[in-house]
C-alpha cells in the first residue's frame, strides 16, 4: 500500500489547512503559534520539524534567530518545495525526505523537536527511538496530538479530495500511551496542555526533556 502522505499535492495539503470555514478555522494558525511559544520558551539554538511540509514554523523559527533548523519530510515533492522556498533565504538550513519510523538519516542532534499531527501515522516506538538519537541530552521533545471529539471527525471533510485517504492510516494517539512510551525511550515528562479549537476539535501538547 502507498503511503497517502506521499501522493497528496502540496497544494492540496496546504490548501486544506487554510480554509477559512469551520471545521478547518485555527488549525494551521495554532500549528504554528505552540511552535512560536515553544521557541521563544525554550530559546534553541539548533531544531527540528518533522512533518515540515513545505516549510512549517520556518519562518517563525527564523524570526527567532534559530541557527540551524532541520526539516525532515516523508514525501519529496515537499522537501524539494521548502528548499525552493528556503533554502536562499536561511542559512544552516537542513532538508531530509525520510520516514522518522523507517530509516532515519544520521543527523546532528538538535535542542528542540516539534512533531504536530505527525505521530497519528507512524509507529509509535520506532519514530520516537529514531528521533531519540537526533536529540541532544537536555533538549525538549514537543508532540502535538489530536484527540478524538465526538461529533467532530478525525479527518475533517474537505474539497481537496486526495486528502480523503488519509483516514485509512491515521490514528488517534490517546496522551498517557504516548507519554508512557516515551518516558520508556529516555524522554523525560515535562507538561501537557489542552488546546481547543472554534470547531470544537482537540489537542494535546505534551513536553518532553531528553534524558
Amino acid at each position: 500500500m502507498i503511503n497517502p502522505w506521499l501522493t497528496i499535492p502540496l497544494e492540496d495539503y496546504e490548501g486544506h489547512m487554510a480554509l477559512p470555514s469551520l471545521p478547518y478555522v485555527g488549525q494551521a494558525k495554532m500549528l504554528v503559534n505552540e511552535f512560536e511559544e515553544l521557541l521563544k520558551t525554550y530559546a534553541p539554538t539548533s531544531a527540528a520539524v518533522i512533518g515540515c511540509a513545505g516549510g512549517n514554523g520556518f519562518e517563525e523559527a527564523a524570526k527567532a534567530g534559530v541557527a540551524r533548523l532541520v526539516g525532515l519530510d516523508i514525501n519529496p515533492s515537499y522537501i524539494a518545495d521548502a528548499k525552493a522556498r528556503y533554502a536562499g533565504r536561511m542559512t544552516g538550513l537542513e532538508l531530509y525526505c525520510a520516514d522518522i519510523a523507517g530509516d532515519a538519516p544520521e543527523l546532528r542532534p538538535v535542542d528542540l523537536i516539534y512533531g504536530a499531527l505527525v505521530f497519528e501515522y507512524v509507529d509509535i516506538a520506532k519514530a520516537l527511538k529514531n528521533l531519540r538519537g537526533i536529540c541532544l541530552p537536555g533538549g525538549i521533545l514537543a508532540a502535538l496530538l489530536q484527540l478524538p471529539k465526538e461529533g467532530v471527525a478525525n479527518v475533517s471533510p474537505s474539497p481537496f479530495v486526495t486528502l480523503k485517504d488519509l483516514g485509512s492510516i491515521m490514528r488517534l494517539v490517546p496522551p498517557n500511551d504516548f507519554r508512557k512510551i516515551a518516558e520508556g525511550l529516555g524522554f523525560g515528562f515535562l507538561s501537557q496542555k489542552l488546546i481547543t479549537l472554534e470547531s470544537g476539535k482537540q489537542f494535546s501538547l505534551q513536553i518532553f526533556k531528553c534524558t
